[in-house]
Parts: C-alpha cells; sequence; structure tokens
C-alpha cells in the first residue's frame, strides 16, 4: 500500500478542464502551446510510401525456417 492509503485517505482525482463549445465541435480557441506551430494540411489520397517491405528476398529467405 502507499502511504497515502496507508492511513485511511482517499486518493484524490483532480477533474480535467473541459471546453464548452455549444456553437460547433473542436476547441473553443487555439491553445498556447499550438499558436506558432506550422500546419501541413493532408488528404486520405496522399501517398505516404513505403513503411515497410515485406516481399523483399530477405524476409521470403526465412520464411520457413521455423518449420
Amino acid at each position: 500500500m502507499t502511504d497515502g492509503q496507508s492511513n485511511g485517505e482517499v486518493p484524490k482525482f483532480v477533474a480535467p478542464v473541459i471546453q464548452d463549445n455549444p456553437t460547433g465541435w473542436g476547441p473553443c480557441e487555439m491553445p498556447d502551446q499550438f499558436k506558432d506551430m506550422p500546419y501541413q494540411p493532408f488528404s486520405k489520397g496522399d501517398r505516404l510510401g513505403k513503411i515497410s517491405d515485406w516481399t523483399g528476398a530477405a524476409f521470403q529467405d526465412k520464411k520457413y525456417a521455423i518449420y
């Protein structure tokens, strides 16, 4: 047990601040931590390129190595 619980104290919970936007969705204003951050627009159709290549010769050689 932790020190706070050994003497009968109840653990404390601090609720986070929630921004209410009755006219839309999302935050009401831009948070300070994101004010000067550049934004790169993107689309679902943008090509990302190869993340991994599972068709390479190195992978195929080890395909049946465990059997």
